[in-house]
């Protein structure tokens, strides 16, 4: 049984003194970066996985190696192990899995912010158009420069799970 997708604007309080043209202007923003957030956030939840599962697999095969080595006085066992246990460890850094979660993280927080900002001034918050979008171009250059791309994948997920009516 497939579950109703969830609203994107979870949020009940619009100021009435805003113009409709401004309100559908942030609530079309708010749309955009809450899917950029989203994405983020996923990437940013699996590459910390993998890295946690990189370097837990590799810390334990290192040890059972010299746990297993001293116990059975087998140079091919704690050669073996220790091997798989660096094989791991070198997979996990030529894939930089520790720097993708820097950046999925980085794009992630400043995203977050940008929708909060959103959310104060649908509020009723003080609200200069031009110095905003100004703003959100730099975010965006700055991540689009620096961050992956979110894959089609994350982007179906967010379409099948969030509803913007």
């Amino acid at each position: 049984m497939a579950e109703a997708p969830l609203k994107v604007f979870d949020f009940n309080h619009i100021d009435s003194s805003l113009s409709p043209g401004t309100i559908e202007m942030l609530k079309n923003l708010y749309t955009y970066y809450h899917k950029k957030h989203y994405g983020y956030e996923k990437l940013y939840r699996g590459f910390q996985k993998k890295n946690l599962l990189c370097n837990v697999v590799a810390g334990k095969a290192i040890i059972t190696s010299a746990v297993a080595g001293g116990i059975t006085l087998n140079p091919i066992v704690f050669a073996s192990l220790t091997g798989f246990g660096l094989v791991v460890k070198a997979v996990a850094n030529f894939k930089k899995y520790d720097k993708k979660t820097e950046k999925a993280n980085f794009a992630r927080v400043e995203y977050k912010k940008i929708i909060d900002s959103i959310r104060f001034y649908l509020m009723g918050e003080p609200f200069n158009e031009k110095t905003f979008l100004d703003k959100l171009k730099m975010v965006d250059d700055f991540i689009s420069d620096h961050c992956m791309e979110i894959p089609a994948k994350v982007n179906q997920k967010y379409s099948k799970r969030f509803t913007t009516i």
